[in-house]
């Protein structure tokens, strides 16, 4: 799965004020079932009083599937991939969650269960002032 969603995210960038880049995101964890914010926070060394907001994966993708006016061919091969990443993720991920955690520089996962202890997807930041 990792090698599918590779070539999805190369160079592929997240629209807000830093537009950082999308990166693939693993992790092991002992339940195939699912997972509560707190302990995702725990899971990976996040602070316990870190705001987090869980939003719906159409919303993680809105702005990456924008197509604006003035793109040229780049930006539209990006919208693509983003579209086929959307629709990759959903098809083979169970359970998929998205988080945002912090504010103004907001760390951004998009998550699900792969298969037994394994849960994948992709991780952003986000800049908002």
């Amino acid at each position: 799965m990792k090698e599918q969603i590779l070539p999805l995210i190369e160079d592929l960038r997240y629209p807000s004020e830093s537009d950082e880049a999308v990166e693939y995101f693993e992790m092991e964890y002992t339940t195939a079932e699912s997972i509560s914010v707190q302990e995702f926070k725990m899971f990976n060394g996040i602070e316990p009083d870190k705001e987090i907001e869980a939003i719906a994966i159409e919303d993680f993708f809105e702005p990456l599937t924008r197509v604006e006016d003035w793109f040229g061919e780049e930006e539209k091969k990006y919208v693509d991939n983003a579209i086929k990443l959307q629709a990759l993720l959903t098809e083979k991920l169970t359970d998929i969650q998205v988080l945002k955690i912090g504010a103004v520089e907001i760390d951004v996962f998009l998550f699900g269960i792969y298969e037994e202890n394994k849960w994948i997807g992709v991780k952003t930041i986000l800049i908002e002032t």
